[in-house]
């Protein structure tokens, strides 16, 4: 499995740092032309962040979708298995990249001493924001694997186009089924963002304080069992593939 991620990352490297070099030229940007270091350059910075994460997750989906047409991958002697999970592991290797760059910029904002724009109990609600935030995007990128797989599998014209709508599908469905057993849409997109704010205390050194709000257990096993149930079906099919 390290390998196989090994060679992907070595396939795709180029394209990975012109993203990173893009968007820490436009925080060098940001920071320069700002005349002060406020909550909206703050918003900007996550913001450009968050772009370059999805970024890092279309290079490994995209890979993966190659991998799938390419008859000389499918001669390289990897299961099924490490063929679905390898580019999960390269978006996971990639967003933590990410993650360290966004430390590293507030490790500097600490520095200048420009913390009082956060909250206090920024590590705690930090780590949980990017828990649920990296298993929304994992999630997500599962169903989008799952319906262009189902897709690929298929000889017939269009095939972009049904992997399109199998992906509005699955993700309306998906959401309904939740909404309906567990009043939740997405229990990590749902959750990610949603607190409460309140005034800080001289001890905490922030103007406020973030709280966050109870997440459903129930609805985060049933999305566990759905991408359980996704994989074990891309497995299926890519292994149905490589036979043929």
């Amino acid at each position: 499995m390290l390998k196989l991620l090994k060679y992907d990352l070595k396939r795709r490297k180029e394209r990975i740092l012109v993203f990173i070099v893009i968007a820490l030229l436009v925080q060098a940007g940001l920071w320069i032309s700002s005349a002060k270091i406020d909550t909206g350059l703050a918003s900007l910075n996550l913001v450009i962040y968050c772009i370059l994460a999805i970024a890092m997750i279309f290079i490994a989906v995209t890979g993966y979708f190659r991998n799938l047409k390419s008859y000389q991958r499918r001669l390289l002697p990897v299961t099924a298995l490490q063929t679905v999970l390898s580019p999960m592991l390269l978006a996971l290797l990639l967003i933590g990249v990410v993650i360290l760059l966004g430390l590293a910029h507030l490790g500097i904002l600490k520095l200048l001493n420009m913390v009082d724009l956060l909250p206090g109990n920024l590590w705690t609600v930090g780590f949980r924001a990017l828990l649920q935030s990296v298993w929304s995007t994992l999630f997500l990128m599962v169903m989008v694997m799952f319906s262009f797989t189902v897709a690929f599998s298929l000889r017939m014209k269009g095939r972009v186009w049904l992997g399109i709508a199998l992906l509005v599908l699955l993700e309306n469905g998906i959401g309904y089924l939740e909404k309906f057993l567990f009043d939740t849409y997405f229990v990590g997109l749902d959750n990610a963002f949603k607190f409460e704010i309140y005034p800080g205390s001289s001890q905490s050194g922030s103007e406020f304080t973030i709280k966050y709000l109870p997440i459903n257990q129930g609805a985060l096993l049933f999305e566990v069992a759905v991408v359980c149930l996704m994989i074990y079906g891309m497995v299926a099919l890519v292994r149905r593939r490589i036979e043929v």
